[in-house]
């Protein structure tokens, strides 16, 4: 089994803009995710992550490089990896219960219904949700309570490689809390990775075992998380540093 469950090897996305310059969101990228790690990558809004988060999960089409999944090119082996967004509500069907949304991927595999709904349940327990939330709609339960059933949702098909894109920026400090906490509970009991997209330092220093910093399209600085903290190279680290515990 490969040491990495996640290999982006020089990886550029150009947006052609229609009587526009074309964009350069993301520009000769290069990192990993071993397997059961936490990697941060953080940086400040425009920066390129939700593309980076996109490409990962396949919403878009690299224009070069390569993206291999567990050793293999990410064309043949995208079901090992799932996404969490940033506004929960907004990624589930508003006519689909949370349930139905989370059971989707192991019914398009072959579960049976019946089946499926009950591994379900058990996945939204584990993510502290009650048995019945699973006939709920998005727009019946709170912000906190949403993210929750779309990370239950993430876990049904077993992936390798988790994609959290500013998972936690809306919620209120104290469920943020409580999703990371969830989050490190079910890291350890899965052993699955995670790539951890944020704009807050502050947040990945005691959750992200490694820590990716990206600027205008470019990973400028990586290293582990403490390390890059404390002795930050690059003036756009520092000043990130200094934004987030001034």
């Amino acid at each position: 089994m490969p040491e990495n469950v996640l290999d982006v090897r020089d990886v550029t996305k150009v947006f052609e803009r229609k009587g526009q310059p074309s964009l350069r969101a993301v520009d000769g990228v290069s990192f990993s995710v071993g397997r059961g790690e936490c990697v941060g990558l953080v940086g400040g809004s425009g920066c390129g992550k939700t593309t980076i988060a996109r490409l990962v999960t396949r919403l878009i089409e690299p224009t070069s490089g390569s993206i291999a999944l567990n050793g293999r090119d990410i064309h043949e082996s995208a079901d090992g990896v799932q996404m969490v967004f940033q506004n929960p509500a907004a990624s589930f069907d508003p006519r689909r219960t949370l349930g139905q949304g989370a059971a989707e991927a192991l019914i398009n595999a072959g579960m049976p219904k019946p089946e499926a709904r009950k591994q379900v349940v058990a996945l939204f327990e584990r993510c502290g949700l009650p048995a019945d939330f699973v006939g709920r709609y998005a727009y019946e339960v709170s912000g906190g309570q949403c993210q929750r059933a779309a990370i239950a949702r993430a876990l049904a098909p077993d992936p390798s490689l988790i994609v959290l894109d500013e998972a936690t920026s809306a919620l209120d400090v104290t469920v943020q809390a409580q999703i990371v906490s969830l989050l490190r509970d079910v890291r350890a009991q899965r052993a699955c990775a995670y790539l951890f997209i944020c704009h807050d330092l502050a947040l990945v220093q005691g959750f992200c075992d490694r820590l990716l910093v990206m600027w205008r399209g470019r990973i400028v600085e990586e290293g582990p998380t403490a390390e890059v903290i404390a002795s930050p190279k690059h003036p756009y680290t520092r000043e990130l540093l200094e934004a987030a515990f001034v």
